[in-house]
């Protein structure tokens, strides 16, 4: 059964106080956490409906405390446990790591698939002096093999239109 009482002292500063009872012999003590639904803080004078418990020295304390007159608060605010965090970031990287080893492992079967799909005599071809220098198109190329060398090994070139495997065919491999 609810007991009821009035605040008779309240310390802001460390959230706790006492109060005065008509049923009860002594003050009570009650704590800020027993009020943790009210829309506000306790005020001296507050009627405050509580449970009490005797501790182990023999005090009384206010559990389960509403303030008279004082809206509750439904609303909680979800707390993640910093376990969660670490864990949904230890998936992630896995994730991440997971990805890029298949990349990497791979790597030589798309690369020989880019080599299988040229014509047979621009993979023993001679590119000795030609490197990638950042040439995209076939305006920038020079000659059928160098576009030939850059389209087997530069990326993010655009010199192969129709995709056959002949880079250039208008302005220099036709």
């Amino acid at each position: 059964m609810k007991q009821k009482g009035k605040l008779v002292r309240w310390n802001e500063d460390r959230g706790f106080g006492f109060i005065k009872s008509p049923d009860i012999k002594d003050d009570v003590f009650i704590h800020i956490s027993e009020l943790k639904k009210m829309s506000r803080r306790p005020k001296v004078n507050d009627i405050i409906y509580f449970d009490h418990v005797t501790d182990e020295t023999g005090k009384r304390k206010a559990i389960n405390a509403k303030i008279e007159g004082v809206e509750e608060v439904i609303y909680r605010p979800t707390k993640r446990s910093k376990g969660r965090r670490f864990t949904s970031k230890l998936i992630s990287l896995l994730v991440f790591w997971g990805l890029a080893f298949a990349a990497y492992t791979t790597y030589p079967y798309w690369s020989q698939m880019v080599v299988n799909s040229l014509p047979v005599d621009f993979v023993d071809e001679d590119f000795t002096g030609y490197r990638c220098e950042g040439k995209r198109y076939c305006s920038e190329m020079t000659s059928c093999k160098e576009a030939r060398f850059y389209l087997m090994n530069c990326p993010n070139v655009q010199i192969d239109g129709d995709n056959d495997g002949i880079p250039c065919e208008s302005q220099w491999c036709n």
